[in-house]
């Protein structure tokens, strides 16, 4: 009854407290809790003194009515209390700690993902992952060439068939956070092979990025030569360069390149600087060739609807590759280029400028383009020059080359923009293609390109001026039509006009051993080609 006055008492005190305003409805219905909560808590003391004496009764032998209640030994309630406190605390600790254990085990367990076909293995932190790389491209291609075409010494008879222009695995990742990797072998045909090859790097590379958006790689991989050089081999719109920008990219660039590079790569800034050398498959030299190649992109203009690229890029190869370890010796360089399409098993190159000796060659570009939502247009125009070493008399060499296109997506989806690039990438289905509905994405483009590697060449049936160069020209108007079904997977079907004029020395083939060329002969021809390639890439 004591502490029952005492809790009264107190609750009225603190009723007394309460702010002036405070209605007396409010201060009973608090004193009608607090009743409430005290007769609770006098119900809890009576049960626990019936158990006492229960307790009590039981250890003396005697029943519980026979024994006069007794209040409990303080010492001993306290002490029993605290050791089932310590007990039940115990027991907390012990479980928290299993629920910990338990959660970070799977926080630090390794993050493994499929996303559009590519596996990847990261770390909890994120500071280290491995992914899964594939690239294959299977191609087929038909040349229709006239009857005048086999009486040439150049390119009589191409080649119809099929190959993999590219069969790729590699394995792409982080390590420690600022450190990026990509080791990437390719089995396919390769630049302008026609045949499969045995597996070459296509890049191998280490980089650090702890300075983004700044990242310095070293290795081999392809350096960034141009805007049109720049869109991944999967996102081409086309299945090959253009003539002018597949040139450029191969003075200096291209596909298992030695390199070391500095890279910008922001929002609407790309920016490279590489210092390379010899491909890492090149045949041997004694002294590797040596260039820098530099390239600038920006977007002075992008919205949800538009965005507006300038990119320019230039080559200096200021050291060919020696042929022998003299000072004196040859140092040969060649600017040339197939058809863009490659399944000629024969590798016929209808354009080529070459010096047997060169002291340098550079090679400059300005590339522009527009995509307004699901189309885009794009052009671009490219300078080339090469220079004769130890002869002082003779000027040097200078070509050009451009070309054009556009492409439409029918389907409305927009190709993408990839900063680290610096170039565009295909477009993501709104709905993939599947047995349940659906078309994923349809585009079609077409593309004109121009290749001179002509300088001072003279008239067909008369000598070649001094100073000269007869590389040939190559015009090549395309049509193609590419089907998205996911991201995975693309399908294009391509269509060509090829035209070659070009001066040179003429053997007509099968003729017999010792045959004198007709010189100075006009080698012109036109052909069309259709092909189609099967891709797979994540």
């Amino acid at each position: 009854m004591r502490l029952r006055i005492l809790l009264l008492s107190g609750a009225t005190l603190a009723s007394m407290a309460l702010p002036a305003l405070a209605d007396d409805a409010e201060i009973g219905r608090r004193l009608d809790r607090m009743q409430r909560m005290i007769e609770r808590q006098q119900r809890e003391i009576e049960s626990q003194k019936k158990e006492i004496t229960t307790l009590n009764s039981q250890l003396h032998g005697a029943s519980p009515a026979a024994v006069e209640p007794a209040a409990p030994p303080p010492a001993a309630v306290e002490t029993h209390l605290v050791q089932q406190n310590q007990k039940i605390d115990a027991l907390v600790k012990t479980f928290a700690a299993q629920a910990d254990s338990q959660r970070l085990a799977v926080q630090e367990a390794p993050q493994t993902s499929v996303t559009n076909g590519r596996l990847s293995v990261a770390s909890a932190d994120g500071r280290f992952s491995a992914a899964l790389r594939l690239t294959g491209q299977y191609d087929m291609g038909y040349y229709m060439q006239g009857a005048r075409a086999r009486t040439l010494s150049l390119g009589p008879d191409l080649s119809s068939g099929s190959n993999f222009r590219r069969a790729q695995i590699g394995l792409q990742g982080k390590i420690f956070g600022d450190w990026s990797y990509y080791f990437n072998m390719d089995y396919g045909s390769g630049g302008s092979t026609g045949t499969e090859t045995p597996g070459h790097i296509q890049q191998a590379y280490l980089e650090y990025d702890g300075l983004a958006p700044f990242a310095f790689r070293i290795g081999a991989h392809p350096p960034s030569t141009g805007l049109d050089d720049s869109y991944a081999a999967t996102d081409s719109i086309f299945l090959e360069r253009s003539s002018p920008g597949d040139a450029a990219r191969n003075m200096a660039g291209g596909d298992g390149r030695d390199s070391v590079e500095v890279l910008y790569t922001g929002t609407d800034l790309f920016a490279s600087l590489a210092y390379t050398g010899d491909k890492v498959q090149a045949t041997s030299a004694f002294d590797e060739q040596q260039a820098v190649v530099a390239r600038v992109a920006y977007t002075p203009f992008v919205n949800n609807d538009w965005r507006w690229v300038i990119s320019g890029a230039g080559t200096y190869v200021y050291k060919p590759a020696d042929t022998g370890s003299l000072s004196a010796s040859a140092r040969p360089f060649t600017i040339s280029n197939p058809p863009e399409i490659i399944v000629d098993d024969n590798s016929t190159k209808f354009v080529s400028a070459a010096l047997a000796n060169a002291t340098d060659a550079w090679n400059w570009n300005l590339e522009s383009a527009v995509t307004y939502q699901s189309v885009l247009a794009q052009a671009g125009y490219f300078k080339y020059g090469m220079d004769q070493r130890g002869v002082a008399t003779l000027r040097g060499f200078g070509f050009d080359g451009w070309y054009a296109e556009a492409a439409w997506v029918l389907t409305g989806e927009a190709r993408g923009w990839s900063a680290a690039n610096g170039a565009f990438t295909s477009p993501r289905p709104r709905i993939n293609f599947s047995s349940e509905g659906g078309f994923g994405a349809w585009e079609v483009a077409a593309r004109f390109s121009s290749l001179n590697l002509n300088d001072h060449e003279g008239v067909a049936g008369s000598a070649l001026p001094a100073g000269g160069m007869r590389g040939g020209k190559q015009d090549i108007a395309t049509l193609g039509l590419n089907w998205y079904p996911n991201t995975a997977l693309k399908f294009a079907l391509q269509l060509q006009n090829t035209q070659v004029s070009r001066i040179g020395d003429n053997i007509a083939p099968g003729s017999p051993a010792g045959t004198v060329a007709t010189p100075n002969f006009n080698q012109n021809q036109r052909f069309n080609t259709v092909a189609f390639r099967s891709q797979i890439a994540f």
